[in-house]
């Protein structure tokens, strides 16, 4: 897998060992447009949370954002990768006590997976998400990974009254819900950090929940958010590896070259036809015919004297191109900028200028064939497994909330909330006037405040 979004063999990934660092997240969110594709949502926050981090990324309008000039620890990387921001928020994120303001707080620190959370009874001795979601009644001790490990609740409560609840003069019970909410702003913050503060409106946007630790806690950063709707997809805390068996070939190619508008037609066509050579020359190595084979052009433009670069994108294909396509391409450019930097920000009297002309080659491959199942209305008696006391928000209190069998249930079943679904893998929590219903693909699909 590769960062920027598709696979390459063996060979060629040996060559370009940059393209793995933070692949795994960038399948998560190839997956997500997959999956997308095919419950028709074009507009996506895909949202990864599992034991240490918490993971943002943006599908708007069928296509994965990228980052053109990616930075990982404070080094500038020269290769394009799918845009992704991560924060220390997952179930394993240790809840302590600031010594000098006495304030709560959770993460960045983790326990790690051993000795991970308290509950694990793995040795882990400082309070954690997880924990408090066991606390809370959102977790179910005897049937955590679908029964093969028993959590230590016991053990659990006397954590986080120690470490927690007694120096902020709280009940256990108090002091979890506390790390649950901090926790969950933490990840709405985030989430307008890839949206708001990118000119997106999150409401406009459905919201994809895996990771083993997403299901538990996205309906609430979803509703801080004022998102509509929540998919946890049937792969949940597998995704990424969705994303590897829903990928094409890619190879991605560049030339910096900074040329100021308007760029003679023909220096253009020279330097894309030298990528393209390589191109096709790379993806016919690799056995793909040209009937196999798509392009996509695009060039990195600014205008001049400003920092903020733009990646814009031809029509996709191989012909020469025209002068009308570079017309074109200096238009798109300003409705991207004010689309990103606000109405009014162009400068277009700053004239335009291209640092660097790209090319992403696609060598199509064979996708996995999901089948859609009949939907049958039910109310879900059938995968009712029982009821227990979960404490939500909205009463203050723990209420007996129905829990429901993931593996009993059949698309077509719809519910309101208070609820929690239990998979062997993840559990998904339905708060109070939510209404969660599973899909003709086995989405469960949660629908805020209805």
């Amino acid at each position: 897998m590769q960062a920027y979004g598709g696979v390459l063999g063996i060979e060629a990934t040996c060559k370009n060992a940059v393209g793995i660092i933070e692949s795994g997240p960038a399948a998560g969110v190839v997956g997500t447009r997959f999956l997308g594709e095919h419950i028709g949502e074009r507009n996506i926050l895909a949202t990864d949370m599992g034991g240490t981090t918490f993971k943002v990324s943006v599908v708007r309008d069928g296509v994965i954002e990228r980052d053109y000039k990616p930075v990982i620890l404070r080094h500038n990387i020269l290769s394009t990768k799918i845009w992704v921001e991560s924060i220390g928020a997952g179930g394993g994120s240790i809840a302590w006590i600031d010594p000098e303001t006495g304030l709560l707080k959770v993460g960045p620190q983790g326990a790690g997976a051993l000795p991970g959370p308290v509950c694990y009874g793995a040795g882990g001795e400082e309070p954690t998400v997880s924990d408090a979601d066991l606390v809370l009644g959102y977790l179910n001790q005897d049937y955590f990974l679908g029964g093969r490990m028993k959590l230590d609740k016991a053990k659990t409560l006397v954590a986080i009254r120690e470490k927690v609840a007694k120096p902020v003069k709280m009940s256990e019970v108090d002091a979890a819900s506390a790390i649950y909410r901090i926790a969950n702003s933490h990840m709405s913050d985030l989430i307008r950090k890839a949206t708001v503060e990118k000119g997106h409106d999150p409401r406009s946007f459905v919201l994809f929940a895996f990771g083993g630790a997403g299901p538990v806690h996205a309906s609430r950063y979803a509703a801080e958010l004022g998102i509509r709707q929540v998919v946890i997809p049937l792969t949940a805390s597998v995704h990424g590896a969705t994303g590897l068996i829903s990928s094409d070939l890619v190879y991605e190619y560049g030339k910096s070259d900074h040329v100021v508008v308007p760029v003679k037609i023909d220096h253009v066509n020279d330097n894309f036809s030298t990528l393209l050579a390589r191109a096709l020359n790379d993806l016919r190595a690799a056995g793909f015919n040209e009937s196999e084979i798509q392009v996509m052009r695009s060039v990195d433009m600014r205008y001049r004297y400003q920092v903020h670069e733009l990646n814009v994108p031809f029509a996709a294909g191989m012909s020469a191109i025209t002068e009308q396509d570079m017309e074109d391409l200096y238009g798109r450019f300003d409705d991207l900028y004010e689309k990103a930097f606000g109405q009014g920000s162009g400068y277009r009297e700053a004239g335009k200028e291209i640092l660097t002309f790209r090319l992403t080659a696609t060598g199509l491959l064979k996708k996995p064939d999901i089948q859609r199942e009949p939907i049958k209305s039910s109310t879900g008696e059938q995968a009712l497994k029982g009821c227990r006391d979960v404490y939500f928000e909205e009463e203050r209190k723990f209420i007996p909330t129905r829990v429901y069998d993931f593996e009993k249930m059949q698309p077509g079943i719809a519910f309101p909330g208070p609820a929690i679904i239990e998979t062997p893998v993840t559990t998904v929590v339905v708060n109070p006037n939510d209404r969660a219903a599973m899909d003709e693909f086995r989405n469960i699909r949660i629908h805020i405040g209805e």
